[in-house]
């Protein structure tokens, strides 16, 4: 029979016997706490495998106050289908407990990452982190591994997963044909746009340029 593993069970051992080539450094602009989820952690028993794959991609990883992290773990506050806007005041008062602790490590520790290994707590931590402890944003532990990770042949690396800027990497490269640059200047007087809108701008630009919205399944999300 055909055995099924949670991802950070899988990503723990691929790091254990050495499959991934990482470089944590990558993600030393980040600060990081994590967050047991109540079905991975309290019902899986995953508890050792997502801080094995964090300390591996992180060099700055910190732990929660030891009643709030792993079996003792709070609720995210928008669980059991109330993770919609009609239960917000319901989802910041049950996520008060877990908002508190990570507002603890942010202050201590100047924390400003909360990872999670499940999808429903990376929607929902969201909001109790903008209300509770403003400036941490949420990610995913699959994201910090791709972040670290150097892959074959690959080019300079000049944004995260998210088309956010590195930090020390948003420089041009001056080895490079001036193409980009020139690029650049035609629309050096355009107002900025956050990565997500310059996404959906790049793919409205293929689209045109192949006579139509080829993009069906991308939409804009407000």
């Amino acid at each position: 029979s055909t055995k099924i593993v949670h991802i950070m069970e899988f990503l723990a051992d691929l790091i254990k016997h050495g499959k991934l080539n990482l470089d944590p450094a990558r993600n030393d602009h980040i600060k990081v706490t994590f967050h047991d989820s109540c079905n991975p952690a309290r019902g899986m028993g995953i508890l050792e495998e997502p801080r094995y794959v964090l300390k591996n991609v992180c060099n700055n990883f910190f732990e929660m106050p030891e009643n709030t992290i792993r079996e003792q773990t709070f609720c995210c506050g928008g669980g059991a289908g109330l993770g919609t806007d009609e239960n917000m005041e319901m989802r910041l008062r049950g996520g008060l407990p877990r908002g508190i602790a990570v507002r603890h490590v942010q202050e201590k520790h100047g924390v400003n990452q909360l990872a999670a290994m499940c999808a429903i707590d990376r929607a929902t931590l969201v909001t109790v982190c903008d209300y509770w402890a403003p400036g941490v944003k949420v990610t995913g532990i699959s994201e910090l591994v791709a972040n670290a990770t150097i892959f074959k042949g690959e080019k300079r690396r000049t944004q995260n997963l998210r088309m956010e800027p590195v930090p020390g990497m948003e420089e041009d490269d001056e080895e490079g044909d001036g193409q980009e640059a020139d690029e650049d200047d035609d629309h050096r007087d355009e107002p900025r746009q956050p990565p997500r809108e310059q996404l959906h701008r790049r793919l409205e630009q293929v689209g045109d340029h192949r006579g139509g919205d080829q993009w069906g399944c991308v939409g804009r999300r407000s």
